[in-house]
């Protein structure tokens, strides 16, 4: 902005000698610049529209309270060790295969990581869909990456959490 408000000026003292239509040119350039540096500081370069670190995302959902769907005889289980890096505070994390909620995290306040266990409907499994939700930004999101389902494996370590990246649910 600087820049364009010294070239502003140097042009405008080189060619002082001709008409007001200079000094009209200086003012539409120098609106169009403070235009381009307003709307850049308002709505900023990214996709405000799945920015897990935007409080301002549209619309707010309450806690969904989600609960395990899934009636196992717990024969068939996998764990993950997940980070949530843009969390604020605890959230609630769960795993859905399909539209089946297969498991619900336990939040570890001192490691800030979610304990997982994950058990399916079937010995099938499927791929495995995180969602989020945040009580700060009262919003669900879902993982952008789904994992398969291994029986008897862990995703994910306390030394190298499994860390998705999250999108606001649609």
């Amino acid at each position: 902005m600087r820049n364009m408000i010294s070239q502003v000026r140097n042009f405008n003292k080189s060619n002082s000698s001709k008409s007001g239509l200079t000094v009209k040119r200086s003012v539409r350039l120098l609106a169009v610049a403070g235009l381009t540096v307003l709307c850049t500081v308002l709505f900023g370069c990214k996709d405000k529209n799945n920015d897990p670190e935007d409080p301002t995302v549209p619309g707010t959902t309450e806690n969904p309270n989600w609960a395990v769907t899934v009636d196992n005889d717990m024969t068939s289980s996998m764990t993950a060790i997940v980070k949530v890096s843009f969390a604020k505070s605890e959230g609630s994390l769960a795993a859905f295969i399909g539209n089946d909620c297969c498991g619900i995290a336990t939040y570890d306040a001192d490691l800030k990581l979610y304990w997982l266990y994950i058990s399916p409907a079937s010995e099938q499994g499927g791929n495995v869909q995180l969602r989020f939700y945040s009580p700060d930004q009262k919003r669900i999101f879902d993982a952008t990456s789904t994992f398969p389902y291994r029986n008897d494996t862990q995703l994910g370590t306390v030394a190298s959490p499994h860390t998705p990246s999250w999108t606001v649910a649609k």
